[in-house]
């Protein structure tokens, strides 16, 4: 290998090397003794869920044999798949691991596509710096050992981000018609950067135009119209369950504050754009010569205004809120190094490399000093999952007959550990909760209750009762401390083998139930 192939493939190895001592830094750096094995959000197993699902039915099924569209990653449920294809036998320690193994891979991933992108733009120096703050951010490597899909949107989209520089059209269509699979927020990002690169790039003449369309938009357009085509076979509805529970629409008028409310959430966390200070470094843009340097930046933004506009951000200081904003980072960061360059490039010979420098040098003190509490979060949320609803599930497994049905407000850990079928009652994967709830209730009666009091609780009867509890110590996963909370109810004091109505009140939910008695051993 010649000297110029030995710069090229530089930055990619360094980065490489780089985001997988950021992994296991952040896994050993700060994590107690007796941390269990697990995720630190419940999303995590219901992704788990439907992993499962996909290995022993070929169904993205909640429950066995009944197909549901309450995934809204589809392509991690289905990498998830793989994983249970692989390793179902295995045991669920292993499983865990290899999830684990496959987030982490594919946050190295996104840190050599970042540093070749940034190499081939803006030359060797660039490239550098880009993959080792992607690599080294505590966030991103965090949220790639958390279960959740966050890395595979990221690798999507910094590769869709390169195939356009590379102008290969038809794998940036690939990479950014897969990228909506992982994060639908993805969609407005791929949006962006067709269209700004086809005004960047214009082709030569309208029969060119039309080529390139189709390979740019067509796999998008084809995976789309399957995806909407199995909602409406499956449900009569075109979007996911999850996008009719949870989505809150918000005005555009109110969209510009609320995007930079969302950098701000970002910009107060996570480097390199900790306090705001990074954002100093995207004034170089504006002066660079080469438009297409402004790409990541487009991406980003639109990611982020597609997110807020139909989200609510929620609290910043936990990850279940941040991990809804981390796949801009990358994107952000390759934005930042690029206009660190420009900024370079308007110095004296001699500063050139100052600003990229200050970049990189102050975005690695930013991720030393948030390494440690990273690392802590990641361990102590997993605590938590497994001291309630891990807990929940085991108890579930172990105590209820297979053929009974239960009820759970958090609808992961209970569903995948517990083994039983399960009633969502969000409605997030069993969405007749929110279309036809009562019908639906009555002609599933249930067990067993999962229930967080802060949520909802059973009104005031002899005939239910606590059989479970548990407390977690010291909660953090959110800040609203009722959630730390869990209870199992039955129905164990009525004297005959009719369902009983339930009725759930609390700032969550009105539910009307119905419950089958239930003798605990």
């Amino acid at each position: 290998m010649d000297r110029r192939q030995t710069r090229h493939w530089l930055p990619p190895a360094w980065a490489t090397l780089v985001a997988c001592g950021t992994l296991l830094a952040v896994w050993f750096a700060n994590r107690p003794a007796g941390t269990p094995l697990g995720f630190p959000l419940d999303d995590a197993w219901i992704h788990m869920v439907y992993g499962r699902s996909l290995a022993t039915e070929g169904l993205l099924a909640y429950n066995p044999g009944e197909p549901t569209t309450g995934a809204t990653s589809l392509l991690w449920a289905a990498l998830l798949g793989g994983v249970h294809l692989l390793f179902g036998a295995s045991t669920l320690d292993t499983r865990i691991v290899a999830v684990l193994i496959l987030g982490g891979a594919l946050h190295v991933a996104t840190a050599a596509l970042s540093a070749d992108f940034a190499r081939r733009l803006a030359g060797r120096h660039a490239g550098l710096a880009a993959g080792t703050l992607v690599a080294a951010n505590p966030a991103l490597a965090a949220a790639a050992l958390t279960g959740m899909e966050v890395s595979l949107t990221t690798a999507l989209l910094v590769a869709g981000v390169r195939a356009l520089h590379q102008r290969a059209w038809l794998m940036a269509g690939l990479w950014l018609g897969l990228a909506p699979l992982a994060r639908p927020e993805a969609a407005a990002a791929a949006v962006v950067l067709v269209v700004c690169s086809t005004a960047l790039d214009r082709p030569e003449s309208r029969r060119d135009w039309f080529h390139r369309a189709i390979l740019l938009a067509g796999p998008a357009v084809a995976m789309g119209a399957c995806v909407i085509g199995r909602n409406l076979a499956v449900s009569q509805h075109p979007l996911p369950a999850t996008y009719y529970a949870k989505v809150a629409q918000i005005a555009w008028s109110e969209t510009p504050w609320r995007l930079w409310q969302a950098l701000h959430v970002v910009l107060g966390q996570t480097p390199p754009l900790w306090y705001g200070v990074g954002l100093l470094f995207l004034l170089g843009l504006a002066a660079r010569s080469q438009l297409r340097a402004v790409l990541p930046l487009l991406a980003a933004l639109a990611y982020l205004l597609a997110h807020v506009h139909v989200s609510n951000l929620g609290d910043p200081r936990v990850f279940y809120a941040l991990r809804y904003l981390l796949p801009a980072i990358p994107l952000l960061t390759l934005a930042l190094c690029l206009g660190a360059v420009a900024l370079g490039e308007r110095l004296p010979q001699r500063f050139h490399a100052w600003p990229l420098a200050v970049l990189t040098l102050m975005t690695l003190a930013q991720a030393g000093l948030t390494l440690g509490p990273v690392s802590w979060k990641l361990a102590h949320d997993t605590r938590n999952l497994d001291e309630v609803q891990c807990a929940a599930g085991r108890w579930i497994h172990a105590n209820v007959p297979p053929q009974l049905r239960v009820a759970t407000v958090d609808a992961g850990a209970v569903r995948y550990l517990g083994e039983h079928w399960t009633l969502d009652l969000l409605g997030l994967n069993t969405p007749m909760m929110l279309w036809q709830p009562g019908p639906y209730t009555h002609a599933h009666p249930v067990a067993a209750v999962v229930l967080t009091p802060g949520l909802g609780k059973p009104q005031a009867s002899p005939e239910f009762v606590a059989v479970w509890s548990h407390r977690a110590v010291d909660y953090q996963v959110t800040r609203n401390p009722a959630l730390a909370f869990q209870a199992i109810v039955t129905c164990q004091k009525a004297v005959d083998s009719a369902p009983r109505e339930m009725v759930l009140d609390g700032p969550g939910m009105h539910t009307l139930l119905w419950c089958q008695r239930f003798d605990t051993p």
